[in-house]
């Protein structure tokens, strides 16, 4: 942050030199008196003097997005499928505290059977699915989404993906893939005066993604039925 900051301060130090000198051009001298010219010129600087301190309230960290964090949210993420996979389930509420996995809906249906069974669609993609029981039978099921970190390049879109959409109907849960997203990136070739400044190379890297991975966790009433049918690998009760 230091370095920005220092090259922030010798950016507006240069506009004060070359504000200084227009002044002193012979086009604009005869018009102004010396007097006018002295107050603009203080006037500028006094403006860029009480910028200084502003630049150093900034934030250092989190003002803007860097690789670390980026790397700590797949980092997170890939270590929550392979929890997945070796059969460590999460509770609902350690997915809400782990970095790069966001939830994404969250909906509430009422219980109209003693028996919940489950409809996925072929295309649905292979979503784990958790199932929580409550302590109480309050005849509700509350189905939240979550999405792991998804980026290409350094762009994080992970709260732009859609969840699947989730319907409970006599005592049939559904699942439907969510609509089609599009996404288009573009990128651009630093600038020569920046890459000085940034020790990167002006020419264009490629963007190489990091896909997602959707998690639904379902909370049933205490004494509500699962038919897990032929799905028992994808839905597990923790």
């Amino acid at each position: 942050m230091s370095r920005v900051l220092s090259q922030i301060l010798l950016f507006l130090i240069g506009i004060a030199i070359v504000f200084m000198f227009k002044f002193k051009r012979p086009k604009f001298y005869r018009p102004l008196s010396w007097k006018l010219n002295v107050l603009a010129t203080g006037l500028y600087l006094g403006v860029l003097i009480m910028l200084v301190p502003i630049l150093y309230m900034l934030p250092a960290k989190d003002f803007i997005k860097t690789v670390e964090s980026k790397d700590q949210a797949i980092a997170s993420s890939l270590n929550l499928m392979n929890n997945l996979y070796n059969q460590h389930f999460p509770t609902e509420g350690d997915l809400d505290k782990l970095e790069g996995v966001y939830k994404n809906s969250c909906q509430t249906f009422k219980v109209d059977s003693s028996k919940l069974s489950f409809d996925l669609q072929p295309n649905i993609g292979n979503y784990p699915i958790l199932i929580e029981r409550k302590d109480i039978d309050d005849g509700e099921i509350d189905v939240s989404t979550y999405v792991t970190a998804q980026y290409v390049g350094e762009v994080n879109f992970t709260k732009r993906l859609l969840p699947p959409a989730i319907t409970v109907k006599n005592g049939m849960l559904s699942l439907r893939a969510p609509d089609r997203q599009t996404f288009e990136f573009k990128q651009f070739n630093i600038d020569f005066t920046m890459a000085q400044f940034d020790n990167q190379n002006s020419s264009i890297h490629e963007m190489s993604p990091h896909f997602s991975n959707q998690i639904i966790v379902i909370r049933v009433p205490q004494s509500l039925e699962i038919n897990r049918g032929v799905l028992g690998d994808r839905i597990q009760i923790i």
